[in-house]
């Protein structure tokens, strides 16, 4: 497995493992391990923990799926570095960091890690997709992978990495706004060929430039299709959305009603809600 975020950036960036706050232990797996991997949580006590979607659902679609041990320690289970239906990606490509990782240590035991190029590359597409680029202690990770390994990252074969992956636009972006919030820069050339342009990435920097972060928060759904790299993959992703098909809806709204009909009703009343949170976050800011 290969510890994510947390504790392994504890002990790899940080100069004490406590000065790095984490509220979980974020986990990748390879997808043919996770039945083992249920098994042995399973067998220490770990329970399945219900979250906005089902076992069934992260099984078959969501690509994570959360448990919680006796000590509610919580363990965040992964078997793709992005989980996030709104964003389109090459996921495929992304799993190809199984075969670059390298040794670390964790918790005093030998671990794999992210290389450097990886680490960095993932921890700005999960800033940007999962958090809508909004979350001073994941800025603070990028600037410590970047002091870190500044003389012996090579920033070519990031680039075409995230060529690769599909996520140039959210590279491009968490590293703008690094640089606005510790002044630490990705060479020039490398901000010029990743930077995306055209329609959505005039919004981008629209949204950036003028809406708070508590705002950008409730237009994460808007700001992860605007990092979509691709504009073909948006209709897809638009298509899935509006008319998702029966096996994706049955096992997202478990529970809500038996027929097709009954699912598709409680998605409509789901999308009016992210409608709604992201007017919300459209709008003026409200004074203090």
């Amino acid at each position: 497995m290969i510890p994510l975020k947390g504790p392994a950036l504890a002990e790899t960036l940080y100069p004490h493992p406590a000065l790095r706050p984490c509220t979980d232990l974020d986990l990748l797996i390879r997808r043919e391990h996770l039945d083992r991997v249920d098994n042995l949580l399973l067998g220490l006590g770990y329970r399945r923990l219900a979250d906005a979607h089902s076992f069934q659902f992260d099984i078959a679609f969501d690509r994570a799926t959360l448990y919680e041990a006796p000590s509610s320690i919580h363990v965040d289970l992964h078997w793709g570095l992005v989980s996030d239906p709104r964003y389109s990606w090459d996921e495929r490509e992304g799993l190809a960091v199984w075969d670059r990782a390298v040794r670390v240590r964790v918790a005093g035991q030998e671990a794999l890690g992210l290389c450097p190029e990886d680490l960095l590359l993932y921890l700005a597409v999960h800033l940007a997709v999962h958090h809508a680029l909004v979350g001073l202690l994941w800025y603070y990770d990028l600037y410590l992978v970047i002091e870190r390994w500044a003389d012996t990252l090579d920033w070519e074969a990031l680039i075409a990495r995230a060529s690769r992956w599909r996520v140039r636009a959210a590279l491009y972006w968490a590293l703008l706004e690094l640089e606005m919030l510790f002044g630490t820069r990705a060479p020039a050339h490398v901000m010029a060929r990743i930077e995306p342009r055209g329609p959505r990435a005039a919004a981008m920097g629209w949204l950036l430039r003028h809406r708070a972060p508590q705002q950008r928060r409730r237009l994460e759904h808007l700001i992860a299709l605007l990092l979509v790299d691709r504009g073909r993959d948006l209709l897809g992703t638009l298509g899935r959305a509006l008319l998702p098909p029966p096996a994706w809806l049955g096992a997202r709204y478990e529970g809500v009603g038996s027929s097709l009909l009954g699912h598709y009703l409680a998605h409509y009343r789901r999308l009016g809600q992210v409608i709604r949170q992201a007017t919300g976050g459209l709008g003026p800011p409200r004074p203090r």
